[in-house]
C-alpha cells in the first residue's frame, strides 16, 4: 500500500507543530509518540464532560480531539478566549474553505491516531 507523498508530509508538519505545543511528545526508548500529561489532562476532561468513555468510535474521539485541542491551546498557549472562541466558531462554519481549517484538521487526525494507537497497544499490554 503506497501512501500518499503529500498526506504524509502533511502529518509530519502536525507532528512537528504538535511537538512545538507541547501537545505530544516522543518517547525515545519505544519510538512513538504519546499526548502530553497538560493535553491528556484536557481531554481526560473532556471525556467525562462529553461522556465519552475509552471504547468511542473514531468519529467520537476526533471531536474529542479536536475541542480538546481548541482548549489546549487556549488555556496551555494563552491564547485569549475571545480569539479561541472566534476560530472555534470559524471552523464549525467555513472549515473547508480556511487553510487554517486544514491544519486543525490533520492535528486532530494525527491526536486521534497516536489516542487510538496507544490505546491498542495498552489494550494488548492488559492481555
Amino acid at each position: 500500500m503506497s501512501e500518499d507523498p503529500q498526506r504524509i508530509e502533511q502529518a509530519v508538519a502536525a507532528i512537528e507543530d504538535l511537538l512545538y505545543m507541547g501537545a505530544i511528545r516522543l518517547v525515545d526508548k519505544e519510538d512513538r509518540a504519546l499526548l502530553s500529561p497538560q493535553f491528556s489532562l484536557v481531554v481526560s476532561n473532556m471525556m467525562s464532560s462529553m461522556k465519552i468513555d475509552e471504547g468511542a468510535d473514531s468519529s467520537d474521539i476526533m471531536k474529542l480531539m479536536y475541542y480538546s485541542l481548541l482548549i489546549y491551546i487556549g488555556e496551555y498557549l494563552k491564547m485569549p478566549k475571545s480569539f479561541m472562541m472566534a476560530l472555534g466558531n470559524d471552523l464549525e462554519k467555513n472549515r473547508d474553505s480556511m487553510e487554517s481549517g486544514a491544519l486543525i484538521t490533520t492535528y486532530v487526525t494525527v491526536l486521534t491516531e497516536i489516542w487510538i494507537h496507544n490505546r491498542q497497544q495498552q489494550q494488548e499490554g492488559k492481555k
